[in-house]
């Protein structure tokens, strides 16, 4: 640096000064860009937050209030009115189950001496009914001498509030 006069000394100094402050700007520039990028995300991110809020609550709301009606009549006594109506009461033997699903009541219904016809029309009774039942774990066996059948099956429905 001896050999160069005041002037170049001068020069060299103020392009180094140049070169930081330029580079200083373009890592503000970048800092800026960067920091405006993530406050965009922020936005959105506390968008979805408050949707998600939004529908936390509708959901607690759905969950609290009851989607389909619950019959109010005991089951043991709807499916024995049904019977009754097919006139097929004597046939009939109900046990109330003890492990079904929280929230659910059920009965197994057993028929016997059946024919066809009424056990078609006493699922679908049982089946179109509006609050809604459910039946599950139908077994038919066929009587060989007098062609009746031997008929068991679960009703179930939600139990109220």
């Amino acid at each position: 640096m001896q050999n160069l006069s005041m002037r170049e000394q001068f020069l060299i100094l103020f392009m180094f000064l140049l070169v930081f402050v330029l580079a200083g700007m373009w890592g503000l520039q970048q800092f800026n860009f960067k920091q405006k990028k993530l406050l965009l995300q922020l936005e959105v991110r506390e968008n979805q937050i408050r949707q998600v809020r939004v529908l936390s609550t509708e959901w607690q709301e759905v969950q609290r209030t009851p989607t389909v009606s619950v019959m109010q009549q005991d089951l043991s006594s709807f499916v024995e009115n049904i019977a009754r109506s097919l006139e097929i009461q004597d046939n009939l033997q109900l046990n109330v189950l003890t492990n079904v699903k929280d929230g659910t009541d059920g009965v197994k219904v057993g028929l016997d001496r059946l024919k066809l016809d009424l056990l078609l029309s006493m699922l679908y009774k049982l089946e179109n009914h509006r609050p809604v039942l459910r039946t599950s774990h139908l077994s038919i066996s066929i009587s060989p001498g007098n062609r009746q059948l031997r008929a068991s099956f679960q009703v179930h429905k939600q139990k109220k509030g």
